[in-house]
């Protein structure tokens, strides 16, 4: 090769890497903005802070089963000192003693002490998977908030397109003198309203994008975009089987048994703890004149505290557990009757709407319009009409927010199994 094509290729290869690398890196930066649903929920399960701590947490644990199992520590005693004769059968010289005691740790307050150990650590883990539960729900529920905003954003630009159309022709009219300043006014109105809606709802998207990124965690960028899918009814099983799955995988639930499991532990713990305790132990004296082995066992016998107060304070705590779990499982069934109900009705309204309400609304817009053009209809009978649809359209885009909510609501009560998968593939 030519020798200053080689000295050119090393000058100017290293420039080219070093210019094109920020388009390559902005260019992944902007392939990266555009988030769906399920990216936005693997994100907020890798970076939430508030995810991060609940994982450690729930580790935490852990270290506190690890001390319940620990077999207790021995004790040992040393002493030296010097003995003087004061007749002639004792010989002056140095002494010594030493002593281990090794306390027993008893099957009777062991296996409960452990028991209450590892039903803590399954409450905790059923608490942090329960928060990332919500967490998912939040995520969804903020999705389902921006996608809300976006179209109502679309159809305000869309009315506003239209009333500045509607203005524009009317302002044309009165100017040639073929329609009354009333009109002119009216359709003005029309459109400063219909602006007024539009800038509102550019704002509420920001707003919605701003909890969204609140929630998701702000490793995602601020000026990120959502992918939404073609909006689709939910088909969700029967009442009887969300129930069902709701008493098997509820992590409040399992959080809640755990918790009545622990504080039985404690319990028998307490009242296990009045048995004696006990200790081996061994010792030696060493003096220059003999040396004395003793071994024995120590016993801790409870004469004046019965731990009377610490088995109340226990049972109180088992009955107020087991008072909670029910509480709780009433009000989980509560809700999620109330929300079916709700899923039902919302399905039925968002059915209607989508099928019948909206395009009846649409054809008597269009009828209204083709009247108008040709003067058969006027300018207040237009605006009605077009009202009309508007309003059918609002209905249908919160309509569906309600639905999607409300299902994200019941995934949430009965902790979908999917949810649950995604949850412990991120664990791992």
């Amino acid at each position: 090769m030519n020798p200053y094509l080689l000295v050119l290729r090393r000058l100017i290869l290293p420039a080219f890497v070093v210019v094109t690398q920020p388009v390559f890196a902005q260019t992944t930066t902007q392939a990266q903005s555009v988030f769906t649903l399920d990216q936005l929920v693997q994100l907020a399960l890798e970076s939430n802070p508030q995810v991060l701590a609940a994982r450690d947490q729930s580790r935490a644990s852990s270290g506190q089963l690890r001390s319940a199992k620990a077999i207790p520590n021995p004790e040992f005693e040393v002493n030296t000192g010097q003995q003087r004769g004061t007749s002639g059968s004792l010989t002056t010289g140095n002494v010594s003693s030493w002593a281990v005691t090794q306390p027993l740790d008893m099957p009777y307050t062991r296996f409960p002490r452990v028991n209450a150990a590892e039903a803590s650590m399954r409450a905790a883990e059923a608490n942090r998977i329960a928060f990332e539960v919500e967490t998912i729900a939040r995520v969804r529920q903020g999705f389902y908030e921006l996608v809300k905003r976006e179209a109502e954003a679309r159809a305000a630009d869309e009315d506003m397109d239209l009333t500045k159309q509607i203005r524009d022709r009317m302002q044309l009219r009165y100017d040639v003198g073929e329609t009354a300043r009333f009109e002119l006014i009216r359709a003005q109105t029309e459109f400063l309203n219909a602006e007024i809606v539009a800038q509102a709802s550019k704002l509420r998207i920001e707003q919605a994008r701003s909890q969204l990124r609140k929630v998701v965690g702000f490793n995602l960028p601020a000026n990120f975009e959502i992918q939404a899918k073609s909006a689709q009814i939910p088909q969700l099983p029967d009442l009887n089987v969300l129930l069902a799955e709701l008493r098997n995988q509820s992590p409040e639930l399992k959080r809640a048994k755990a918790e009545v499991e622990a504080s039985e532990s404690r319990l028998s713990f307490e009242q296990n703890s009045r048995l004696p305790k006990l200790s081996i132990k061994a010792q030696q004296y060493n003096d220059p004149n003999f040396t004395d082995r003793l071994y024995g066992l120590v016993v801790s016998i409870p004469i004046w505290d019965f731990r009377s107060g610490q088995i109340t304070e226990a049972e109180s705590n088992a009955s107020k557990a087991r008072n909670q779990l029910n509480a709780q499982t009433q009000t989980l069934e509560t809700q999620l009757e109330s929300a079916y109900k709700l899923y039902q009705m919302t399905s039925f309204q968002v059915k209607t709407l989508d099928e019948k309400v909206v395009q009846l609304a649409a054809s008597a817009r269009r009828i209204a319009e083709t009247s108008y053009r040709y003067g058969e209809r006027g300018m207040l009978e237009y605006l009605d009409a077009q009202r009309t649809f508007r309003a059918a359209r609002n209905d249908l885009i919160r309509a569906r927010f309600e639905l999607a909510s409300i299902v994200n609501e019941i995934e949430r009560l009965r902790a979908s199994s999917d949810w649950v998968a995604m949850i412990e593939s991120k664990k791992k």
